[in-house]
């Protein structure tokens, strides 16, 4: 057994984790059972504990096994990581990124976005997931993801992209909109309200002046694009994101209610792990996002 860690035993491991039995595991790596069993025996002799109980029928991964399973993943990924980036030295961005949005960037920015980046790097394969909370990069696999400020402090590096607020808006008949001159008016007709996103309680700023507006129970819905077409189809206000509403706003089909009011501006980052080696492809990605979304700040 050699002194140093075998990244090929741990990878036959990981695989044996993965795919439940030494045999499914030996076919996805594509070698003959015995070599992996041979890997997995010189791990356990190499680690000095029993990572997997076999039965004639299963396997069990062992207490141990489940410790070394979490931290295979990501030491697997940092090497896979390391080997990548120097594949791509002097060379295109290519391989694979995996990416979380908010999902009102999602629905508004992302699609144009990622296509014009695969326009200009096409060995560049990007999957993008819609998620409404901050996930753990490391822990689900994903390069880099774009957040609403602000931020925790947890390590991680962060870019700014833009600031961005959201905005009142209704359709133009709406009963009720001509008596609204205060937030505090807000309470005399009906409002959509978001059962998730990042915008929370509603709060409204003009000046130095913030007033929270009290949300009775009405019509809620989990996404910005269904509290659009509500608010279009005359459902009540809607505090809608100035980047969604802005089309609908300039065709005339939704208006701007108490247009001096705004919900707090909020910074869009891009954040990554600190501890992750920036591929040349993330680099792309990160400085494509800053280009395609300069100049986009909602106006004030």
């Amino acid at each position: 057994m050699e002194s140093d860690l075998d990244l090929s035993a741990l990878r036959a491991f990981r695989a044996v984790v993965r795919e439940g039995s030494f045999t499914a595991a030996a076919a996805a790596l594509r070698v003959p059972k015995s070599t992996l069993s041979k890997r997995i025996a010189d791990l356990e002799s190499f680690l000095g504990v029993r990572l997997v109980e076999r039965t004639t029928r299963q396997i069990r991964v062992t207490q141990e096994g489940e410790v070394l399973a979490a931290r295979a993943e990501r030491l697997l990924g940092e090497a896979e990581d390391i080997r990548r980036v120097l594949g791509e030295q002097g060379g295109m961005p290519k391989g694979h990124l995996r990416i979380a949005v908010p999902s009102v960037t999602g629905n508004v920015l992302i699609g144009r976005i990622a296509a014009e980046f695969r326009a200009r790097f096409p060995d560049v394969a990007l999957e993008v997931h819609f998620l409404d909370r901050a996930p753990d990069l490391l822990e689900e696999g994903f390069d880099g993801a774009m957040r609403f400020g602000p931020l925790e402090d947890s390590g991680q590096v962060a870019r700014l992209l833009m600031h961005g607020h959201a905005v009142l808006t209704a359709a133009p008949d709406l009963p009720g909109l001509a008596s609204i001159s205060h937030p505090d008016d807000l309470a005399h007709v009906p409002l959509i309200t978001q059962s998730a996103g990042w915008l929370g309680p509603w709060q409204l700023v003009k000046g130095n002046e913030t007033v929270p507006v009290i949300q009775r129970p009405g019509l809620a819905l989990g996404s910005f694009l269904a509290a659009r077409d509500a608010a279009i189809a005359g459902a009540g206000v809607a505090l809608l994101p100035w980047l969604l509403a802005k089309p609908s706003l300039e065709q005339g089909i939704l208006v701007r209610v108490l247009p001096e009011w705004e919900s707090p501006r909020r910074g869009l980052y891009f954040v990554y792990p600190s501890a992750h080696s920036v591929t040349a492809r993330l680099r792309a990605f990160i400085d494509h996002l800053a280009d395609s979304l300069r100049g986009m700040d909602a106006p004030r």
